[in-house]
């Protein structure tokens, strides 16, 4: 994909006429006076962002500079993008102006963001339909407004040098939260596509442009989008980018909720057969992990009470739900399809016949994800039994209930689930698995980080998705402490990149395990 300049957004039939055009949908005006079909608008793939067939270079005279932009003499200027914002440039045979600062920013957003999703992430179609939409709304709307917003926020946190960034990209987004307040005030427009893509847009400007003095803005964002969500009805289900959309404020409203202990609202566990054709394995997950926050709001209620009011029969009938549930997510694990599943690549128990006590922790065994999404389900499975297992504990303590016929099976599955979360570490960090098994750690240092072997360059590592599974394992207190040291030690290597979320919760201990709400909410994955 590459930046191909401004062109006409007219319908097809002024374009042929080189009339003005004042593009109103389904037709446009002068089709309707005129009694005539309107053939349609350009996609805005066609527009902006289009993949591009090299022409032999015609004769042509040399650019000239006019009003301050750059005309290429019948050239066509064609702008893409690495991950760190450095451009490159090719030339074609059609005229265009250089494009403008907005989108240069919008087109590394977009490129760089498809880059990194595989076709199973749900985000990958709705970052794909990105384009469509931004064609159909005009200039100025909650969406184009949030677009901008987010891809300022992109390009400036692949240039951190670049210190006229952040001012754009906070007005923008000020500019698309009056534009939004306007859209929801509209019965029709508060239950459009693009309303809801504008939410998920600056949800996602949260995520990036991350501000340590506003916690809650990520979770106000996921709760005004369960609020649109429910105000659509039937229209989460009436197309593909409708269902899509849900899927993805399904998940972001399951994280959300685990954070806070408290209940999912029921539109997301009732929704049934409707997204069937639509969801897969992760959503299969979903479907089981969503009734972990009901679970965790029910523990707290029951709890909260003094010991001698808690009936025993409400006790055993949550232990049961707990049991259930977890049994649920055992299964889906054992099931899942060979695609999804991760590679063992190396045992390391070698390394550890001459460790001490200040030796370097080394994992067990060591995981190959086909990727990293695959990887980051697999993480919040293991983090979910985690908050299971805590739950159980925490209610087997009252009523008489022997804790101890628990604490041998917690404490197995305990250690399974962090001993898995430390295994997808060097995967996620972007190192090639097969090359450390042949890393010997070295004494009072970090592994893998002090092994010789370094990660790939410029891979599109899942550093963000491991601060949430550090972060919550790193507060098992059956763990050896050796591990959660080394849990906390990877945290702190993540705060230490730059990561403003892992700089907030590195020196703070998961309060999820402790049926109480985190300080914050944000996107963990």
């Amino acid at each position: 994909m590459v930046f191909k300049g401004r062109m006409s957004r007219g319908c097809e039939s002024c374009r042929k006429l080189h009339t003005k055009c004042d593009e109103k949908r389904p037709a446009c005006s002068r089709c309707v006076r005129t009694g005539k079909q309107c053939t349609g608008y350009r996609e805005e793939g066609d527009l902006i962002f289009r993949y591009t067939v090299p022409k032999p270079r015609e004769k042509g005279r040399n650019a000239t500079t006019k009003s301050g932009n750059m005309l290429q003499s019948q050239t066509d200027l064609n702008i893409s993008y690495d991950r760190s914002g450095k451009q490159s440039f090719s030339h074609g045979p059609i005229k265009v102006l250089l494009p403008s600062k907005e989108d240069q920013r919008l087109c590394f957003f977009y490129q760089t963001t498809m880059e990194g999703l595989v076709d199973s992430d749900h985000t990958q179609y709705l970052h794909s339909q990105f384009p469509a939409l931004m064609s159909q709304s005009r200039s100025g709307s909650a969406l184009h407004l949030a677009a901008q917003a987010i891809s300022y926020a992109a390009w400036g946190r692949s240039r951190l040098d670049d210190k006229d960034v952040a001012l754009p990209a906070s007005k923008r987004y000020s500019q698309a939260l009056s534009a939004l307040a306007t859209s929801i005030a509209d019965p029709i427009e508060a239950k459009s596509d693009e309303t809801l893509y504008s939410v998920l847009l600056l949800s996602g400007y949260e995520t990036i442009a991350f501000n340590p003095e506003a916690l809650p803005a990520w979770g106000t964002h996921i709760d005004g989008a369960v609020a649109l969500v429910k105000n659509r009805g039937s229209e989460n289900f009436s197309t593909p980018l409708a269902c899509m959309m849900f899927l993805f404020v399904r998940r972001n409203a399951f994280q959300s909720h685990i954070q806070t202990s408290t209940p999912v609202d029921s539109i997301f566990i009732e929704c049934g057969e409707a997204l069937s054709a639509y969801e897969n394995i992760e959503d299969s997950l979903l479907s089981k992990t969503m009734r972990v926050p009901q679970l965790q709001a029910w523990a707290n209620k029951v709890l909260s009470r003094p010991s001698f009011e808690i009936d025993i029969s409400t006790t055993a009938e949550l232990l049961r739900s707990a049991e259930n549930l977890d049994s649920g997510l055992a299964t889906w694990a054992f099931r899942i399809p060979e695609q999804w599943s991760y590679k063992t690549v190396t045992c390391m128990k070698h390394h550890q016949s001459s460790w001490t006590k200040n030796s370097a922790f080394v994992p067990d065994q060591i995981h190959r994800y086909p990727d990293i999404y695959v990887a980051r389900t697999w993480n919040m499975y293991r983090v979910s039994r985690l908050i299971i297992q805590s739950i159980i504990l925490r209610v087997s303590c009252i009523n008489n209930f022997a804790p101890g016929s628990y604490e041998d099976r917690i404490d197995r599955i305990n250690r399974a689930m962090v001993d898995g979360i430390c295994a997808s570490v060097p995967s996620l960090l972007g190192y090639d698995c097969s090359e450390l098994k042949h890393s010997t750690p070295v004494r009072d240092s970090l592994w893998p980080q002090s092994s010789p072997n370094k990660p790939r360059a410029c891979s599109n590592t899942g550093t963000f998705s491991l601060i949430w599974p550090l972060y919550v394992a790193s507060s098992v207190t059956s763990a050896p402490e050796s591990q959660r040291n080394w849990l906390r030690d990877q945290l702190n290597w993540i705060a230490g990149t730059g990561d403003a979320h892992a700089q907030v919760l590195r020196d703070c201990k998961s309060q999820t395990l402790e049926g109480r709400p985190e300080r914050f909410r944000f996107d963990c994955v």
